[in-house]
């Protein structure tokens, strides 16, 4: 009976993995669902869209980049009529928080640096969406809480005249800066807040104060930052910091006399675009947030120079991206203190600048 009982039960097991063998041949994958889940979203908010039929996107990047990415989005849904409003990331802060006060809430996306928009998140003006395409995506890259993706990010550089400086006497080190070469010949963004608080992270906040203190000393001259780096490229000024790389490699395709140079660990800055907690069109905002992040949002945000956060797609110039370098990621308890990095900022370091 027992040699009878054994040889079924291992007929009805083969019965038992034959039959799931077939059915698995059948059966959809997880990534025919997932798919199949993100054609249904998509289809869900076009839905929704086409009866908003607009968009209004408040954002910091330059006009004509912003010109293009709602373009593209425009031609991909024509039902959607789009707007934008461009500033840079501070008056953009004050100006959807005065909005708030006087309980008019009008744009649906904002795409500034993640400190302004963790201003934002703190104070629960931020709506959570988890696109689709956040499967691309590196984690460093994602707020934890689920209300953004950084669609590309900035890094914090040097930058120098090549037929001022030659790559040997380039510093090599923050220290470097405060030799006696470089007095009046240094050039500086008036509103580094970021970078400064990152420098005093970096160096402990009493080194880092004596640091700015000293390097004060060495005459600087602070304009706006595209500004500064025209002069530098004129050879009003020697070299500046910080700058963002991806601009330096834009205007040397340009024949400017310009290059750049990395201290580790690079301060970085992330672009958070996120969706209004009362966004007017809700479902448009999503639909938008998703082509951002999507393959060719992220390249036309490389067709900018800009640097594309997304994994499967490259930087126009690759070096920019400095892979190998530390890299120093967002820090969100900057936050906590950025009225104090203001106040330090300009009272320490532009201490000589006229008022």
């Amino acid at each position: 009976m027992s040699f009878l009982y054994a040889i079924k039960s291992k007929s009805a097991s083969w019965v038992f993995l034959l039959t799931l063998f077939i059915c698995s041949l059948f059966a959809p994958s997880a990534g025919a669902l997932a798919s199949q889940a993100e054609e249904e979203l998509t289809a869900k908010l076009v839905e929704g869209a086409k009866k908003e039929g607009q968009l209004l996107l408040y954002h910091s990047m330059n006009v004509q980049e912003g010109d293009k990415l709602l373009k593209r989005f425009q031609e991909k849904y024509p039902f959607i009529k789009t707007e934008m409003v461009r500033s840079d990331s501070q008056a953009g802060l004050n100006k959807i928080l005065a909005e708030d006060r006087a309980k008019k809430h009008l744009c649906d996306v904002m795409s500034f640096p993640a400190m302004s928009i963790e201003v934002l998140k703190r104070k629960n003006l931020l709506a959570k969406y988890l696109s689709p395409n956040g499967k691309s995506y590196p984690e460093e890259f994602k707020d934890p809480d689920g209300y953004w993706i950084s669609n590309y990010f900035q890094l914090h550089v040097m930058a120098y005249n090549t037929r001022l400086i030659a790559p040997k006497e380039v510093p090599r080190s923050y220290e470097d800066f405060l030799g006696p070469k470089w007095k009046g010949k240094i050039g500086m963004d008036a509103n580094a807040f970021y970078w400064f608080a990152g420098v005093l992270k970096i160096m402990g906040e009493e080194k880092g104060l004596q640091y700015m203190k000293k390097l004060s000393d060495q005459n600087i001259r602070f304009d706006g930052r595209i500004l500064v780096v025209q002069l530098v490229a004129a050879g009003e000024t020697s070299i500046t910091m910080p700058v963002y790389n991806h601009r330096i490699e834009q205007m040397k395709s340009d024949g400017a006399p310009l290059e750049w140079s990395a201290l580790e660990p690079l301060i970085a800055e992330v672009n958070a675009p996120s969706i209004s907690a009362h966004a007017p069109h809700p479902h448009t905002a999503r639909l938008f947030i998703d082509f951002l992040l999507s393959k060719e949002g992220q390249e036309i945000i490389a067709s900018f120079y800009r640097l594309p956060t997304r994994s499967d797609v490259e930087a126009r110039i690759p070096r920019a991206k400095a892979k190998g370098m530390k890299i120093l990621p967002f820090d969100p308890a900057i936050t906590d203190n950025y009225e104090k990095y203001v106040k330090l900022y300009r009272e320490v370091l532009m201490k000589k600048q006229p008022r």
